[in-house]
């Protein structure tokens, strides 16, 4: 089992730097843990006894509303940490966690993972690094979400994952604009009709990266 936890943290530059000072004795406690898409789900206000680490795969950090309205918050890929606050404090989730794709975890007992934080202080200093860029991300979303229409934050992020170079769907937007998915074909629809961008099967290409940036200044 302790060689699958050293391949799995080998297995990602991300998780390898994180683990590159790690106490031997945190090391020889953690798990390696795989789940299919849907099946790894942590529901907020819930307590959990375990900090996880996001080896391979993506996850998303959401929240729901009495009335059953869903807000994503993030979407984690690997090397991010999953229920460190909630360790740390000792409290109960603020938001739920559902993988979207298959992933890969390492999982690491709360007790333990307060350890790591005691024991091993260049983690520590990454870990509060980790958290500050967190809460930075978070309210820039805050604001997206609050300041700006769903089509702002469509054109917003098709204009990011362009510098990105990434492929860009229609699922990724569902977790990243602030709308129904009624209203992202309506908006997607809109962007196609003006060649600004073309749909394939749920692929977005952008064909004209000058539209978006009008269509976002003069958000019309």
């Amino acid at each position: 089992m302790i060689n699958d936890v050293y391949a799995a943290i080998k297995s990602n530059a991300k998780v390898s730097s994180l683990f590159k000072t790690c106490p031997l004795e945190i090391i020889d406690e953690i798990e390696v843990k795989n789940f299919s898409t849907g099946e790894f789900k942590l529901l907020q206000g819930n307590k959990y006894d375990d900090t996880y680490v996001l080896v391979s795969g993506k996850v998303k950090v959401y929240l729901i509303s009495g009335g059953g309205k869903e807000v994503v918050l993030d979407v984690y890929d690997a090397g991010m940490l999953i229920g460190e606050q909630e360790a740390i404090i000792k409290t109960a989730y603020s938001a739920s966690i559902l993988n979207i794709t298959p992933v890969v975890m390492l999982k690491i007992n709360n007790r333990n993972f307060r350890k790591w934080i005691d024991l091993d202080h260049v983690f520590a200093s990454n870990f509060i690094y980790n958290l500050s860029e967190q809460l930075y991300h978070l309210t820039k979303r805050t604001e997206r979400y609050s300041l700006h229409s769903a089509l702002e934050q469509t054109v917003a992020y098709l204009i990011n994952e362009l510098q990105t170079g990434d492929q860009i769907t229609r699922k990724q937007l569902e977790y990243e604009v602030d709308t129904s998915y009624r209203n992202i074909n309506r908006i997607l629809q809109i962007l196609s009709q003006v060649d600004a961008i073309e749909v394939d099967r749920g692929n977005i290409t952008i064909l004209d990266h000058s539209k978006l940036y009008d269509i976002l200044r003069n958000g019309e």
